[in-house]
């Protein structure tokens, strides 16, 4: 059955992409709603649909948005709400992008855990994958689906350098979700500092809430938590952009060097093998 969370909880901080200081609140929704952010700092307190169809951006983090309200960064969030088995989930904000905490998704998951979830009145709905889905980015990188009957991510990532190849396999559930993937952080290669300053982004950025990769050395406030802890975090990215397919998805997926860019591109072509084989479903014969 479908879950929502069983009571609000909220968590202050600095978004790291604007660097504005933000409030999350974190409400129960009604079955069948999925997830919803709503910015309570506009007139009217306009809402997002979590949707593929509503992606506007995905340089370095995931944008939604409808009409000209956005809401940037979603797929930390989203990620921890779809790990947790939470399917339904108001999430109001007081500015354009939540809080990124320690660059994981513990900060939230946390906060989840101590409240719970309850069960609603209405069946998960599951899109079981029918045949392979594949598709590919620059430089060698691919995010391939094969049919199952569980949900599973085995990924590698690797860094322009060659250095820090990492790989790791992980099937769904709750409990290896808050263990083996959530507390994986954020991070970043130096030489891409300049490029997102530029651009205007990671404004609030700081060791405290990702790690800097610089040649063959790691800078972190905190020692790494998992010896491949950037794939993990890759994992844990890949679980947030999926959930902007309203379906929980069973297939498994093979991944190398994926992006966010990557992901939506992927969960586009999820999206239309859905559709296909929902046009090929006979229509039930009603007899009197």
């Amino acid at each position: 059955m479908q879950r929502t969370i069983r009571e609000p909880v909220s968590v202050e901080g600095l978004s790291l992409h604007t660097g504005n200081p933000v409030r999350i609140v974190i409400k129960p929704a009604d079955a069948d709603s999925g997830y919803v952010f709503k910015r309570v700092d506009l007139p009217d307190e306009p809402t997002v649909q979590v949707s593929v169809d509503n992606v506007k951006q995905t340089e370095r983090a995931t944008t939604i948005g409808e009409g000209n309200v956005k809401v940037h960064t979603v797929e930390h969030v989203l990620a921890a709400l779809r790990g947790c088995g939470v399917d339904n989930a108001l999430i109001e904000l007081n500015a354009n992008e939540p809080p990124i905490g320690d660059g994981s998704g513990m900060f939230l998951v946390n906060e989840i855990l101590k409240v719970g979830t309850v069960e609603q009145d209405k069946p998960v709905s599951f899109f079981e994958l029918r045949e392979p889905v594949w598709v590919e980015g620059e430089d060698g990188a691919y995010i391939a689906a094969w049919p199952d009957q569980n949900f599973s991510i085995s990924c590698t990532h690797v860094s322009h350098t060659g250095l820090f190849t990492q790989y790791f396999s992980w099937k769904y559930d709750i409990k290896s979700f808050v263990t083996d993937i959530a507390p994986a952080r954020t991070f970043v290669f130096y030489e891409e500092l300049v490029p997102l300053i530029e651009k205007g982004l990671i404004k609030g950025g700081s060791l405290d809430n990702a790690i800097v990769i610089r040649g063959g050395t790691i800078y972190s406030q905190q020692p790494l938590r998992f010896e491949n802890e950037f794939v993990r975090h890759k994992i844990f990215d890949m679980i947030g952009d999926f959930a902007l397919f309203p379906k929980r998805l069973k297939a498994r997926i093979v991944a190398a060097r994926p992006s966010h860019f990557l992901n939506v591109k992927f969960i586009r072509e999820i999206q239309k093998a859905y559709k296909n084989y929902l046009s090929h479903l006979m229509p039930l014969k009603i007899y009197p």
